[in-house]
């Protein structure tokens, strides 16, 4: 009996979704940027994207929460920021 094995590759990569344009308190405008990690797996069937966790960041990296559809807060700070349009 032979068994054959197949060569399975993966990496982990992280895509960005969407930039949401927001304006602080002061009027001042930042983008909130929401980023997807995706598991890649290349198989000899084919490749294949796992998609697993959000997170959601400023343009420094901080890291942000929703409060609502068109709310968002910065963690660190506790400002809120709110979505345009």
């Amino acid at each position: 009996r032979q068994m054959i094995l197949s060569q399975v590759r993966t990496a982990i990569m992280e895509k960005e979704l969407v930039r949401y344009r927001c304006m602080t308190d002061d009027g001042s405008c930042l983008d909130i940027i929401e980023y997807q990690h995706f598991r890649i797996v290349d198989m000899d069937s084919g490749v294949r994207q796992y998609p697993g966790a959000r997170r959601l960041v400023t343009e420094n990296d901080e890291s942000v929460r929703y409060i609502d559809k068109m709310t968002f807060e910065i963690i660190d700070t506790g400002e809120l920021v709110r979505r345009q349009g």
